[in-house]
């Protein structure tokens, strides 16, 4: 009596995802991934299965980049049953739960980590992943200044003044004006100013005016230093490019904020900041 055949492989071959021999070293899987996410991450290929084609390489990575994983994916390719995975005590995202506590002892890398992903989704999976393997934490503004850093220029260029109007650009979510400015500077290089793109781009991208004006109030009210009272020339000017109203007591210190479809009641300048910044969350957070 013939023996059964050995399982099938399974139907996506993680090492062909990434380019790679099956004796590859674990920093040459290491390299081969970031040379993949640099040329197929959604932000900088548009094709249509940029998103699809992505998801495959986080996938053959998450699982050769870790050695027990990659010797179970090894044994099952060589048709050999694999162990028993090990119990998971982390729930059903392990990097998320790291993260949550991390961020309960130094909740500033949240605020680092939401910036880098309004530039990258990428680039704020990369922050979170570098600061919970090597547990740099007093070092993750540096770390988020150098992803940055090292992002804008090599979408950007050199500029200063336009690898800011360019953060802006992406902080405000105007992506087609961003990718517009990595064209430019992909033609015409350092013998293009700051001001001159930025006249191009809202000649061409009208509404990235008040998108990226009203993205620098919210921040700008949103991240009030501690002990500071809130802003409020900023407020008035952010809530009426939102088409809303501040009206205010002249009795006492609240007022009336009106915006959107619900009138809000507030009884001084705090308050007003956090319904401000809370209503406004989706539109320009």
């Amino acid at each position: 009596m013939s023996s059964l055949p050995p399982p099938a492989p399974p139907a996506a071959d993680h090492y062909q995802t990434l380019g790679l021999a099956r004796h590859a070293e674990a920093v040459v899987v290491k390299a081969a991934y970031r040379a993949m996410v640099s040329v197929y991450h959604p932000d900088r290929n548009p094709a249509p299965d940029a998103i699809d084609r992505i998801q495959r390489i986080n996938i053959a990575h998450d699982v050769l980049s870790d050695p027990v994983s990659r010797q179970a994916y090894d044994a099952t390719l060589n048709g050999i049953s694999p162990p028993p995975a090990p119990a998971d005590n982390d729930g059903p995202d392990p990097l998320a739960e790291r993260w949550k506590i991390a961020a309960g002892f130094f909740p500033e890398i949240r605020r680092h980590h939401a910036r880098l992903e309004r530039l990258s989704v990428h680039m704020g999976d990369e922050f979170r992943l570098q600061l919970l393997q090597h547990q740099n934490y007093a070092e993750a503004a540096t770390l988020a200044d150098r992803l940055r850093t090292d992002f804008l220029g090599r979408h950007f260029g050199a500029d200063a003044a336009l690898l800011a109007y360019a953060e802006q650009l992406l902080q405000a979510r105007e992506i087609e004006a961003a990718r517009f400015v990595s064209q430019i500077v992909s033609v015409l290089g350092s013998s293009v100013t700051a001001d001159s793109v930025r006249e191009k781009i809202e000649q061409r991208f009208p509404r990235s005016v008040g998108n990226v004006r009203k993205r620098a109030l919210y921040a700008r009210i949103e991240q009030k230093p501690e002990g500071s009272p809130p802003d409020r020339e900023a407020i008035h000017e952010l809530v009426g490019l939102c088409g809303g109203i501040v009206q205010r007591s002249l009795l006492r210190g609240g007022g009336t904020l009106l915006l959107g479809t619900q009138d809000v009641k507030f009884e001084d300048d705090e308050e007003l900041r956090q319904q401000v910044v809370r209503r406004l969350a989706a539109e320009c957070g």
